[in-house]
């Protein structure tokens, strides 16, 4: 992951995850060893003029995607369904790649659409990238790569 994407990346989810998901976190380089079971976001930004698409990947443990969908729709966790929790991991997608995009320029890049899965995963599968915590704990994984 090219640095300037990285610390792209980093302000882009720190200003979504604090005005639209009303949570905050911290990054850092290392992951738990071994998979994780959660959510999987990714989204292609492409270049304006011809050079390599970034795909950026954002994968989220389960309790964490949930915590985030249930602040996304002011609904209390228990009662957040599986395709709300797809839903919001698209839309959080999408406004990371907006925010991405505006910082690096909109007229050199547009993005493409979201999409979001359950996935087995881990940090190691990304080819880079960094960790996430939220008090204190682990909850996610980002990182981008040309595609």
């Amino acid at each position: 992951m090219d640095r300037t994407w990285q610390d792209v990346m980093k302000a882009a989810i720190s200003e979504v995850l604090e005005t639209m998901y009303f949570t905050d976190v911290v990054f850092q380089p290392k992951a738990p060893a071994g998979p994780l079971d959660g959510w999987e976001a990714t989204i292609d930004v492409r270049p304006v003029t011809p050079g390599p698409t970034a795909r950026v990947i954002l994968r989220f443990v389960e309790t964490f995607a949930q915590e985030l969908a249930a602040n996304m729709l002011g609904l209390d966790p228990e009662k957040i369904q599986r395709d709300d929790v797809q839903d919001a991991m698209q839309e959080l997608a999408n406004m990371v790649a907006g925010s991405c995009v505006v910082l690096l320029g909109p007229e050199r890049w547009k993005i493409g659409l979201p999409s979001a899965r359950p996935a087995l995963w881990s940090a190691g599968d990304s080819g880079g990238g960094f960790g996430m915590l939220s008090s204190g704990a682990f909850v996610g994984w980002a990182s981008c790569r040309n595609v």
